[in-house]
């Protein structure tokens, strides 16, 4: 009988309070229309399963459930840490790059309002799963519910604000639409042996000089041509007819455009540009708008 007791106890503790499930049925709403943005990408339709899937366990959830809660949370970080552009991840480097000044305030930001939404109320359930195995008072978990729910909001959009700018070993290619991001990101990931691995875009602060180094390095010889319409350092775009900060060996000039330049085909390219202030991006722009976007700041 004791026994009976005891779980029937521990199944009320985990119950959700009838203010917790008003309100998640509200963000389930929130969540919900925020993510039809969505549709307008077709390679967003990983995102928005997950963020479906979460609508309904909102929605219809009446108690904790620790294991969907962990699995959610897991998502979540990826949402939040892990910037992949084209299926709506990296919550953390927006909100870096609004404070960075590199994204403007448009309609394309509300595209992040469901991941705020998702990211928060993944933290949140796993707090309230924790809190929810305590003997507490109806009361006292709707005051943690929306408290808790303050401080992960506050804590997810201050902490890109908050964390430092710092210069990446190796740079991140954001955009892949140029031929320049396919070949350094093949050549990165070649394997020369167990311990090694091919640089691709690579940069460094050399304290001799007190320069940001940047060098771009295509040790295999190109199959054609790659000619570039601009190639731009954080929306500078170069012109190397004039600017003395680019080295770039067995490069040709383009003769009728002082931002072209072309990596021939046959050659090795050894692509260098020396730096007093830290370049956060480097964008190569190819024929026909196909950009190929470097980033070196984390």
């Amino acid at each position: 009988m004791n026994i009976n007791i005891s779980i029937n106890t521990n199944k009320n503790q985990l119950s959700l309070t009838p203010l917790e499930i008003a309100s998640n049925k509200l963000f389930a709403v929130l969540l919900a229309l925020s993510t039809l943005m969505y549709f307008l990408n077709i390679f967003t339709l990983p995102t928005i399963i997950i963020y479906i899937v979460f609508v309904f366990f909102l929605w219809f959830g009446k108690k904790y459930r620790l294991f969907a809660n962990i699995i959610f949370l897991i998502f979540a970080i990826g949402v939040y840490f892990i910037p992949i552009t084209p299926i709506g991840w990296g919550l953390f480097r927006m909100l870096k790059e609004l404070r960075l000044g590199d994204v403007d305030f448009n309609f394309a930001l509300i595209f992040y309002l469901a991941a705020l939404i998702f990211i928060s109320f993944s933290v949140r359930n796993v707090l309230g799963n924790i809190f929810a195995y305590f003997k507490t008072s109806t009361a006292s978990r709707n005051v943690y519910y929306f408290i808790s729910l303050v401080i992960v909001l506050a804590t997810l959009l201050a902490y890109p604000f908050l964390d430092s700018v710092k210069l990446r070993d190796q740079s991140f290619p954001a955009q892949g639409t140029g031929d320049l991001s396919t070949i350094v990101i093949r050549q990165t990931l070649t394997f020369i042996d167990r311990y090694h691995k091919e640089d691709g875009f690579t940069s460094r602060f050399d304290s001799s000089t007190k320069k940001y180094v940047y060098r771009l390095r295509l040790l295999e010889p190109l199959n054609k041509d790659l000619q570039f319409t601009k190639v731009e350092t954080d929306g500078e775009k170069i012109n190397f007819t004039t600017d003395n900060r680019v080295k770039c060996l067995n490069c040709q000039k383009d003769m009728g455009n002082p931002y072209g330049l072309v990596f021939p085909a046959g050659k090795d390219i050894d692509f260098i540009i020396s730096s007093d202030q830290l370049i956060r991006t480097i964008n190569f722009t190819e024929q026909e708008n196909k950009l190929a976007e470097f980033v070196f700041w984390k």
